[in-house]
């Protein structure tokens, strides 16, 4: 019996531990049935990556990610900042990586189209058709980031290149607003023999000069500059090209001493002081003259469209000019969660902040109203609105190769070092070496 009973105490523990090992295997695979709901305690970390270091910009880019954060417990948005031109550099190297940001800062064009090409960016038709949500955009600021039919982004800024100038040092020259490529000239002469610097002008980042150079070959060589642009044909053979150039060695001498070596933002500086008559600029860097320019120049400074190229083949109405958006990583590991941010922080909420806080409009619907952002955002947006239509910054319209070459030989042509001819020499030369990797 002692025997038969120790027996019996094994059997009734061997099946209590069969029994409890049965029961505990179906919450283990309860558990493991997908992925779990993102919490404060275990949150899901976007990386959202811009180009604008400044204080201002990005902390009106971290004050909007933490009230996310707030309205979407779970979520944190690691915000980061590089400059404009490492970022260049640096976005192309970590796409692709473990170190690739999730959403992330770009222009459209050629820029954007060579990481469309690799697969790196998502393609947002879907998001954006569905519900017909791309309604809550401004269609013309859309356009640009719709390649082959395919919606791959939106816009953070709009943006166009005008002249601003000095009301006073006009006036001390006898000078009046030029419409005119001729009358443009003449004024550089008239100002010049006053004693008035005509043109301030930064190109230490020769991106500056290539907006002088993508506005003459738009309107000088007309359509053919989008064949020229594209890196599969890379024609530069159209005369327009050297002509460009040609009209742009007119007003070489009229811009400031050591144009090469002073960075845009200094030859800005030095036109808020008066230190010269005129200016291309970015409609986007009119906050900055209203917040750092002396008080005496608040009223005392007007805008102007490029002038006129009277015989020229391009459409004079257009203006040179883009959106600047945001787009998502092809390889984000959280890619609904990554949606919904890029839809707030492109959305109208978002943009009407960005006016008010930084002078900058998104490209949501409903945000350009008189009254509702200052005089100056709303006049200068209309003339990207009121355009005939927009013309892509030539540095980011083009093949990385074919642009780097340009830019470095307009660097030379402003220092007399290349003539126009070898200019476009040159610049097809490696056109036709990007052109035969297609």
């Amino acid at each position: 019996m002692k025997r038969n009973g120790i027996l019996l105490l094994v059997v009734v523990m061997v099946l209590s531990l069969f029994l409890t090992a049965c029961g505990s295997s179906e919450p283990e695979a309860a558990q493991s049935s997908g992925p779990a709901e993102p919490t404060a305690e275990d949150p899901i970390t976007l990386k959202f990556l811009h180009r604008w270091p400044d204080e201002l910009y990005d902390g009106f880019f971290n004050d909007m990610a933490r009230e996310y954060e707030a309205a979407n417990p779970g979520i944190l948005i690691d915000v980061q900042a590089i400059a404009n031109d490492p970022f260049k550099e640096k976005i192309k190297v970590v796409l692709g990586t473990d170190e690739a940001p999730d959403i992330f800062f770009t222009w459209p064009g050629e820029f954007t189209n060579r990481f469309i090409r690799a697969g790196k960016v998502m393609d947002l038709t879907d998001v954006m058709m569905k519900d017909n949500y791309i309604d809550n955009y401004v269609a013309s600021q859309m356009e640009p980031f719709t390649v082959d039919g395919k919606i791959y982004g939106a816009p953070v800024r709009v943006d166009g290149k005008i002249f601003v100038y000095n009301k006073e040092l006009f006036a001390q020259a006898g000078v009046e607003v030029p419409e005119t490529w001729e009358e443009f000239v003449t004024v550089c002469e008239q100002l010049d023999a006053a004693g008035i610097v005509p043109i301030a002008f930064g190109n230490q980042a020769p991106w500056a000069v290539s907006h002088y150079i993508g506005t003459l070959n738009q309107k000088i060589v007309g359509e053919p500059i989008h064949g020229a642009y594209d890196p599969e044909v890379g024609d530069f053979s159209d005369p327009g090209f050297v002509k460009a150039l040609e009209e742009f060695e007119r007003i070489v001498p009229y811009f400031n001493k050591n144009t090469n070596g002073i960075r845009h933002s200094e030859a800005r500086e030095n036109w808020m002081a008066s230190k010269a008559a005129m200016m291309y600029i970015e409609i986007v860097e009119i906050p900055e003259i209203q917040r750092n320019g002396p008080a005496e120049l608040q009223d005392n400074y007007g805008v102007f469209e490029f002038p006129v190229y009277e015989g020229g083949n391009g459409d004079q109405t257009l203006l040179t000019g883009y959106p600047e958006g945001f787009v998502i990583s092809n390889t984000t590991k959280h890619p609904e969660e990554a949606i919904a941010f890029f839809k707030y922080i492109t959305g109208k909420e978002v943009g009407l902040k960005e006016a008010k806080a930084v002078g900058w409009l998104n490209g949501a619907k409903g945000i350009a109203k008189k009254g509702e952002i200052s005089d100056s955002l709303y006049e200068n947006t209309q003339i990207i609105y009121n355009a005939g239509g927009l013309v892509n910054w030539l540095d980011s319209g083009m093949h990385a190769k074919v642009t780097n070459e340009y830019l470095i030989d307009l660097q030379m042509l402003i220092d007399g070092l290349l003539t126009p001819q070898e200019v476009i020499d040159k610049v097809q030369e490696v056109a036709t070496e990007v052109t035969s990797e297609f």
